[in-house]
């Protein structure tokens, strides 16, 4: 299933379950794996290679000897859960079904239930809307505030690339994070005054693909109410027209 918008994603789904979700708006598989530093781009390269022959890079990246099938699957899960809350958390405009698209690089080997993805998708959307401040992993670009000295590793790495031309989302792929995380850290290291938010001559405004706030900034406790959509919306969520194609 595509969903058009910005993000936008693709929902692989096999026998009625997701075993995939790839969106602009995540760090997909390969880019959480090298973030890992479990994989290296030459071990990930050499296994794209090998896959076309054994028809899975799973097992490509197994028999290099660096991870375990359990290893591969969590992150494989972890990238899924991370593209869905991509798709939410910017603009979905409709949906369409398509009968023939290729197969995931990685995917879910048992799959998720749309149901149970949709729940902790909304789970995540409630809890980015319910933190101190709440921000737009796409619109909101940040910069290190003046004298910040984050006591982890973790966090200087995000002050290194908060350059006031980064989003959340654009740190994550630039660490190798999923986006759901880096999101969390950015609002608590805004409360904590490690961050600022970057003003509009500072930040580039033709960058943000025109995404809204999960929450308007400027006043508090009203919400934008895209997140109660996924609460009470039927699987496909918030499409706003649905389609279904097949193939020639």
């Amino acid at each position: 299933m595509r969903v058009a918008g910005n993000a936008g994603g693709l929902f692989h789904l096999r026998d009625g379950a997701v075993i995939a979700v790839d969106s602009a708006g995540s760090p997909g598989v390969e880019v959480l794996l090298l973030g890992s530093v479990r994989v290296s781009a030459e071990d990930w390269n050499a296994a794209l290679v090998e896959s076309v022959e054994t028809g899975s890079l799973q097992a490509a990246l197994i028999a290099r000897g660096h991870l375990g099938p359990d290893e591969i699957q969590a992150v494989a899960l972890a990238a899924m859960q991370d593209g869905a809350f991509a798709v939410a958390a910017g603009d979905v405009e409709r949906c369409v079904v398509e009968d023939d698209t290729e197969e995931p690089l990685l995917p879910s080997a048992e799959g998720v239930a749309p149901e149970v993805l949709l729940a902790d998708t909304a789970d995540r959307l409630d809890a980015i809307a319910s933190l101190p401040v709440p921000l737009s992993p796409y619109r909101d670009r940040v910069v290190a505030a003046r004298g910040a000295e984050p006591s982890s590793a973790e966090r200087r790495e995000i002050i290194a690339h908060a350059t006031g031309r980064r989003s959340a989302r654009d740190v994550a792929f630039a660490i190798g994070r999923s986006l759901h995380s880096v999101t969390v850290e950015v609002s608590r290291m805004l409360d904590e005054g490690l961050l600022e938010i970057a003003p509009p001559a500072t930040a580039f405004s033709f960058s943000h693909w025109g995404l809204p706030s999960l929450r308007p900034r400027t006043e508090t406790g009203q919400t934008s109410g895209k997140e109660l959509h996924w609460t009470t919306t039927p699987w496909p969520p918030n499409c706003g027209s649905f389609e279904k194609t097949s193939p020639e």
